[in-house]
Parts: C-alpha cells; structure tokens; sequence
C-alpha cells in the first residue's frame, strides 16, 4: 500500500494490548518473540496513554478513504 502522504510503501501490520500490558505493533510477515516484547522492547507504541484495563492511541480517521494514521515510534 502506498503511503497517501508521502507515495512510500507502507507496511502491514497488526498492533495489540490490554491495559495489562504495553501496546505493540508487528509487521504481518515477522511475529515478536515473547523476550522481543518483555527484553528488547522491539516493536513498542511510543505514544500511548495506559490505565489498569485499558490503553489509549490517538489516530486521525478519515471516513471517504477509510485509512487511520497515527503519529507514533517503534522501538526496533
């Protein structure tokens, strides 16, 4: 998929979490290893705001194209 902004490839991916846990994303071709997440930190939403059950990202949505963008950093 190209980027709307910038014409780039984007890369596919998944993020997840509870508020249990931090938020993570992880490219759809590359699973995160446990020690990845718990270790290494690899693949961490910087720009998330937790509480005890939950977590929150701020995205913009745009409803014609039905795309997200969020402006976060991963932790490689």
């Amino acid at each position: 998929m190209k980027c709307p902004f910038c014409e780039q490839e984007m890369v596919a991916g998944v993020m997840s979490g509870d508020g249990r846990s931090r938020v993570y994303w992880e490219p759809s071709e590359e699973k995160l290893s446990v020690m990845d997440k718990v270790f290494g930190g690899k693949g961490l939403v910087e720009n998330v705001t937790y509480s005890l059950t939950k977590f929150q990202l701020n995205a913009d949505y745009c409803p014609h194209c039905k795309k997200m963008i969020i402006d976060t950093d991963i932790a490689k």
